[in-house]
């Protein structure tokens, strides 16, 4: 009876244990997905640095910002009929562990309100990341909030 207990209770453990180590990115509220920019356009900016795209003109606009490392290198298609691309340049104080980001829809306030919660291990190997996530399009009149949360 007592192996029975202790082999359930190890399995419960390394259950938990495996789970929690997949999470590296966790995205919650209205977010359609991430977005990939690819191998070609890393990331760029400078804190502070926001983004809120709702057309083909703002979005080819990002080339003057980045610099792409690819030759002919094209800017992946988005419908923004449907979807406006967010961005939220961070630096992290560690190594992450994984991010949260989380937009959620303010009726009240018209507004979409972008969360990004980075879990950092505590070895001194900061992250720069470009937080780009799709969700559905702004509303008109709407606008978007930003806050970053290290921990």
């Amino acid at each position: 009876m007592k192996t029975l207990l202790k082999l359930t209770v190890l399995t419960a453990f390394l259950t938990v244990i495996f789970q929690s180590c997949q999470k590296e990115n966790i995205y919650e509220g209205i977010i359609v997905s991430e977005f990939d920019f690819g191998r070609c356009f890393p990331p760029f900016g400078e804190a502070g640095d926001e983004y809120v795209i709702t057309n083909d003109s703002l979005y080819r606009n990002l080339l003057k910002f980045g610099v792409t490392v690819c030759e002919n290198y094209t800017l992946p298609d988005i419908d923004f009929s449907t979807y406006t691309l967010l961005g939220k340049y961070t630096v992290s104080d560690g190594e992450p562990k994984y991010y949260k980001r989380e937009v959620i829809k303010d009726e009240n306030g018209r507004k979409y309100i972008y969360s990004i919660f980075i879990k950092c291990k505590n070895n001194y190997k900061a992250a720069l990341s470009m937080n780009w996530v799709l969700v559905p399009k702004l509303p008109e009149g709407y606008s978007v909030e930003f806050s970053v949360e290290v921990d």
